[in-house]
């Protein structure tokens, strides 16, 4: 593989990261919208240096990138931040459609808060996460972490169409329903 296969390769890692990573569907759609507008920027940029010298296509696409800065979100700033920054016009390009195919190819998103008594290990997440996968089906999971001391263990999982609470104090709580019942 060559060196272009490597930059390629390294940049679609990169975005599959960064898009695991976000913490709700709402910053992808938002991260989508803004780089789909960056892409047609940039393509008008290119189109108008044309076809001729990459140094000058590059040079356009960075100018266009510098004027565009301060309407970006906070979000696909970071996203933007994150790519090397002697990435050519062609790899803003590529990272652009590697989140557009990533992001089009997901045909359900379900936002779910994670609230634990302390911070979970990452592979304790995954297994708790991949259980959770399994009731919500084929879905993008965007998990924010809560860290509440006063579920004093376990965890709960909340998301709009789904409630999963297996902390103490709630089993407390139910415990003491019985008894009081009975």
């Amino acid at each position: 593989m060559g060196k272009e296969g490597n930059s390629t390769s390294s940049l679609k890692a990169y975005v599959q990261a960064y898009f695991s990573d976000l913490d709700h569907s709402k910053k992808a759609e938002k991260i989508h919208v803004e780089l789909n507008q960056l892409k047609e920027l940039v393509n008008i940029s290119v189109a108008q240096v044309g076809s001729g010298d990459p140094s000058q296509s590059d040079r356009a696409t960075q100018e266009s990138l510098q004027q565009a800065v301060k309407y970006l979100s906070k979000e696909t700033l970071e996203f933007l931040a994150g790519l090397d920054e002697k990435v050519t016009t062609e790899g803003i390009l590529t990272s652009i459609e590697e989140f557009n195919a990533i992001y089009e190819n997901k045909e359900k998103f379900v936002n779910v808060t994670l609230t634990s008594a302390v911070s979970l290990s990452e592979d304790q997440k995954l297994r708790i996460l991949k259980k959770f996968q399994t009731k919500v089906g084929e879905a993008t999971i965007f998990v924010k972490e809560k860290v509440d001391p006063d579920v004093v263990g376990g965890v709960r999982l909340e998301s709009e169409n789904h409630y999963f609470d297996n902390t103490i104090v709630t089993k407390l709580k139910e415990m003491k329903k019985h008894i009081i019942q009975d």
